[in-house]
């Protein structure tokens, strides 16, 4: 299985997606999400952990899967979005069409007082 094929982990099917990958991951979404939906998810997660920047191909595929997964009674959501794309999708009002979930920031080192 290459980085941009999807899989499933409990009752989600995730796909994710990188700026390496982000082409590939698009067209399994495009080709591939009739088989991504037929065992009957409860949610399709996108993995944004490896992607910084959103085009108009990826938006544009993102809506059509939303709409496709949506007819199915499937959630599209997206997940471990960098914090600064994520906030560049709420500044263009993509908040209100996906629930958006930043990655988890990494704990910052505490320095010990003596």
């Amino acid at each position: 299985m290459s980085e941009a094929d999807f899989y499933p982990v409990d009752e989600i099917v995730v796909v994710p997606f990188s700026d390496a990958t982000c082409l590939r991951a698009i067209h399994n979404l495009r080709w591939r999400l009739t088989e991504m939906l037929g065992g009957g998810p409860e949610a399709v997660v996108v993995d944004l952990s490896g992607l910084t920047e959103f085009s108009s191909t990826t938006v544009a595929a993102l809506l059509w899967a939303k709409r496709r997964c949506g007819t199915r009674g499937v959630p599209l959501r997206l997940r471990n979005a960098d914090p600064a794309l994520a906030g560049r999708l709420r500044r263009a009002g993509l908040d209100t069409i996906w629930d958006i979930q930043t990655a988890p920031a990494a704990p910052t080192p505490t320095r010990k007082v003596n």
